[in-house]
């Protein structure tokens, strides 16, 4: 164990492991082969295995906000309730939810972060925390093939997932349409009320929760630039400590990798943050900078990330710091990730939220509850394949962080928020479309 558990948190896992061993019955099952044969009964145990066809009001039978866990950030059974027919009521706990969801109960994430195996192993970390045995199926591709598999699923009626994260077209479309018509469009999509029904809201900082998403990994800086080291040492340059740096006469020339696809958001943020720095507009201060540059085209951030290890390109101008990181720790390559001061923060990076027609709803609470658990989010720096936490509270005494992740859960954060991400992409996407970003 990574911290101390409350005690009645250790009471709940001791009771699981104790009827897992002696093949006592689970609440679950206990509801669905008792003696409570009444109506309502009945209604509680078929309601975690049955898909959700339509989403509460925020605040529609929840009883506020928070609450349900320890200052140490686990969760304990206290201020959870359960209605008549035996399902919880929010605000829910991790410890309310795990002792709710049968033992091997099913769960699909569909998340756009191009590799499965990290959901596998936070499954793994959940089980072995709270004392579950659920089982997970994993679709997991760029965000763009999520977004397409998830609309499919939906006109045929036919939704598989449970949990998704890194939907992003999806994500985009919301925020183009605007906080009205957005919410509304989210709200066709996504379970309502993660901002009032779990014991997490007000463990979070400002902006990470909303009515539909909750930040739950990637934390720390959401940008990073990619230097070459053999590149700035050959030719004794600087690490820059901010984009404003880069008007230093000592980087006039540098050859700067683009992917054929470059990101509004990123693009939008470094110019506005840095323009209001200097006397310049923001497309003037943009235009200036990549005037300075020479540009080398790839195929992708991978690739530029490539490019840059090998020294075929002295830099990229951005980054994900998640895209970078495989890159960075290889021996072979010579590139390092510069984080500067600030570097931008989405707040919502790293979202979970609940399909609105989940097949197994009730898991897919239990596994977003626990995922925002201390005790998890700890282990996430341990324990999951190319994964950090989200949350900034911990504390990692004790484990062995390399030095690129700790410098990226350290870098000095500029937080931006998810509607308010939208007026970035706009600007960055003017930016885009003058083709300044191509050879």
């Amino acid at each position: 164990m990574t911290e101390q558990r409350s005690a009645d948190a250790d009471r709940g896992r001791d009771g699981r492991d104790d009827r897992r061993r002696t093949g006592l019955p689970s609440r679950r099952a206990f509801l669905a082969t008792g003696a409570a044969v009444s109506a309502a009964s009945l209604v509680g145990c078929l309601a975690s295995d049955s898909p959700v066809t339509s989403t509460p009001d925020v605040g529609d039978g929840a009883a506020g906000s928070g609450g349900g866990s320890t200052p140490g950030g686990t969760a304990s059974v206290a201020g959870g309730t359960a209605s008549a027919a035996g399902e919880p009521e929010p605000p829910w706990t991790t410890e309310q939810l795990a002792d709710y969801v049968d033992d091997g109960a099913e769960i699909t994430v569909y998340a756009g972060t191009g590799d499965s195996q990290q959901w596998y192993d936070l499954v793994d970390v959940i089980n072995d925390e709270f004392g579950t045995t659920i089982e997970a199926t994993v679709f997991a591709s760029d965000g763009a093939a999520v977004s397409q598999r998830l609309l499919q699923e939906r006109q045929a009626g036919e939704d598989t997932a449970d949990v998704i994260s890194g939907a992003s077209n999806l994500r985009d479309r919301i925020k183009q349409k605007g906080r009205e018509e957005g919410t509304a469009y989210a709200k066709e999509w996504f379970e309502w009320g993660v901002d009032e029904n779990f014991w997490f809201a007000d463990a979070l900082p400002e902006k990470r929760v909303l009515p539909f998403l909750v930040s739950g990994f990637n934390g720390g800086a959401g940008v990073v630039l990619p230097v070459s080291t053999d590149v700035f040492e050959e030719r004794g340059l600087d690490y820059p400590e901010t984009y404003n740096d880069l008007f230093d006469d000592q980087y006039e020339g540098l050859e700067v990798a683009f992917s054929g696809y470059v990101s509004p958001g990123m693009i939008g943020w470094i110019a506005r943050y840095h323009a209001a720095q200097t006397d310049m507009g923001e497309m003037e201060w943009i235009r200036s900078l990549m005037d300075r540059f020479e540009v080398v085209g790839v195929n992708s951030h991978s690739a530029g990330m490539r490019e840059v290890g090998t020294g075929n390109a002295a830099m990229m101008l951005y980054n994900w710091p998640w895209s970078a990181a495989p890159f960075v720790k290889n021996e072979d390559l010579a590139v390092e990730g510069i984080f500067t001061d600030p570097a931008k923060r989405n707040a919502t990076e790293g979202g979970l939220s609940i399909n609105r027609n989940a097949p197994h709803p009730w898991v897919a609470r239990y596994f977003v509850s626990a995922m925002l658990e201390k005790s998890v989010q700890r282990r996430i720096l341990t324990d999951v394949t190319d994964q950090v936490p989200a949350r900034t509270d911990l504390d990692l005494s004790g484990i062995d962080v390399d030095p690129y992740t700790k410098r990226r859960l350290n870098a000095n954060l500029y937080p931006i928020g998810f509607w308010e991400s939208a007026e970035y992409s706009t600007l960055g996407q003017e930016a885009v479309d003058t083709g300044m970003f191509e050879p």
